[in-house]
């Protein structure tokens, strides 16, 4: 059971990635929810499973995408990895560390992904950088503090419940 849950929450942030993001935008920003389960789940689990699934859905990311193969795999193993170190020296259930920790990271992500995106050119990267991946970092941010209350406010629901049937 403890192995399905993370599978079944990854599924569906995928879900939402492939099918929601771009009804969600606003312009041309989209949250990233690739990136949000990612950094959940390493915030929760450490850097080595959050480099390993890191891979695995920036892999994924990569198969829609063959003429960059790896550089989502690349960008997505480092996030996982560095977002779990954060993850364990901060308060993961802080809404205002979870915002700067998600703001961050997608910046960070994107530094990297657009610097080799763009064969470090500086001018592609930095216009790219400023009118996509800043607004992009906090809509993803937002979006990612909303989801973390309302599944904390889901989950103290759901004890709630369990305490009034026992009563």
């Amino acid at each position: 059971m403890k192995r399905i849950a993370p599978v079944s929450v990854l599924l569906v942030f995928l879900f939402l990635q492939a099918f929601f993001a771009r009804k969600m935008a606003i312009g041309s920003v989209s949250p990233d929810f690739a990136l949000l389960i990612l950094v959940y789940l390493a915030i929760y689990k450490g850097p080595l499973f959050g480099s390993i699934l890191g891979f695995g859905i920036g892999l994924l990311q990569d198969l829609f995408n063959p003429s960059h193969l790896g550089l989502n795999a690349l960008t997505k193993t480092l996030t996982g990895y560095f977002t779990g170190l954060a993850g364990s020296k901060g308060e993961p259930d802080s809404g205002l560390f979870l915002f700067a920790l998600l703001g961050i990271t997608a910046l960070a992500h994107d530094l990297v992904y657009l610097l080799i995106f763009n064969g470090l050119h500086l001018g592609k990267f930095f216009v790219a950088w400023v009118t996509v991946s800043l607004p992009s970092a906090v809509y993803t941010a937002v979006v990612g503090v909303v989801v973390h209350l309302l599944v904390t406010y889901a989950a103290t629901e759901a004890v709630r419940n369990i305490g009034k049937a026992r009563s």
